[in-house]
């Protein structure tokens, strides 16, 4: 079984179970299965450049190798932000209790550019909390999966079908009056390479 998601509320953990939520599984889906003339699937298969040989599906790997050709080990790789900057192993949330902030607005759900859902079956759960999400009450705290570089948002909330949590990155978009004025576009420099006729 997986670790469970531990949230804080008012000094009183809640555990719960998750299941993330695809569009397959509440829709379901179709899948076009190519099949040989005797009836039976098809393999998807490669084939080397020098045509000697056949690569089947987990015959082949992803690596990283450095200038020298050795291979560098996934846990050596380390992230870096847009700015160049070092960034710190994040680790999973799952298993380790995260304090819940809020009640938030459910308006700043809004602005949360989700990535992931997932519904929540409670092993436990405060009186006080249940009261609080069934009244409509909307919860954040920390999220990460899994170990990366990235900690993500998530919302706690909760409806007639259960409780559930939005995972994602805030994605505040600047408020735009109607009819504003675009704005200025940076000037363009100095085209060094344009050519003086006059000197011809």
């Amino acid at each position: 079984m997986a670790k469970p998601v531990i949230l804080i509320h008012n000094d009183i953990a809640s555990n719960f179970q998750l299941q993330k939520l695809e569009r397959s599984k509440l829709y379901g889906c179709k899948r076009r299965i190519p099949v040989d003339e005797d009836g039976e699937p098809c393999v998807r298969a490669s084939l080397t450049e020098d045509g000697e040989v056949i690569i089947l599906s987990g015959m082949a790997a992803q690596g990283w190798f450095d200038d020298l050709g050795r291979q560098v080990e996934a846990s050596e790789i380390g992230a870096q932000s847009s700015d160049g900057i070092a960034l710190e192993l994040v680790l999973s949330t799952l298993g380790v209790s995260q304090p819940l902030e809020g009640p938030v607005s459910p308006m700043e759900v809004l602005d949360l550019a989700v990535s992931s859902v997932y519904q929540l079956t409670a092993d436990t759960i405060s009186d006080e909390l249940a009261a609080s999400l069934t009244s409509g009450e909307v919860w954040r705290f920390r999220f990460n999966y899994r170990s990366d570089f990235l900690a993500e948002t998530a919302y706690l909330l909760a409806n007639d079908a259960g409780i559930f949590a939005l995972i994602g990155q805030p994605a505040t978009a600047p408020y735009l009056q109607l009819n504003a004025i675009p704005p200025v576009e940076a000037a363009e420099g100095e085209d060094t390479e344009d050519v003086d006729f006059e000197m011809l």
